[in-house]
């Protein structure tokens, strides 16, 4: 097949995709209490793959700098309430050359946040009016380790992300 014909890697659903870590995944749907649930702009892939509504962005694609916001509410939870992990409003704050992955704690108008994981993204590609970052490296955060209650120490790699906003 000639490269050029080579048709491009589908688009992921717009907004934030992310799938967190599998094991972990395959370990809350092997609870038998397990509760997985996305609201208020969030939605469940059926291979679990978590997505997240755009919302509003200040993202300048020429410096590779900016926010990008997105809204839902995921909450996965098991052993009778005594696991629980919340992805409330998610952001994505690009500086030059990484990225930083945080949620709402709930209150504040959505400016009291926690990091929970650093990024590598690259450049993204132009597709169909949007703007694409797909497999971006994702590595937990000290914060992100404390909110899975250190199961993952911090700088473990995490599932991959998938970002599609409109550029």
């Amino acid at each position: 097949m000639n490269p050029a014909s080579a048709s491009p890697d589908p688009l992921p659903a717009p907004g934030l995709s992310w799938g967190i870590k599998r094991s972990f995944i395959d370990y809350i749907t092997s609870l038998p209490d397990r509760s997985v649930s996305a609201t208020d702009g969030a939605t469940v892939a059926e291979s679990f793959l978590f997505c997240f509504s755009p919302e509003s962005s200040d993202y300048d694609a020429a410096r590779g700098t900016g926010v990008l916001r997105f809204r839902g509410d995921v909450r996965l939870a098991g052993h009778h309430g005594m696991l629980l992990v919340r992805l409330l409003d998610p952001w994505i704050t690009f500086t030059s050359g990484s990225g930083v992955l945080s949620i709402s704690n709930g209150g504040g108008g959505g400016q009291d946040r926690t990091v929970v994981a650093f990024l590598s993204p690259s450049k993204p590609r132009h597709a169909d009016g949007s703007l694409v970052w797909d497999h971006v490296d994702v590595v937990i955060s000290p914060e992100g380790s404390e909110l899975f209650d250190g199961q993952y120490a911090a700088g473990q790699p995490m599932d991959p992300l998938f970002i599609r906003v409109t550029g």
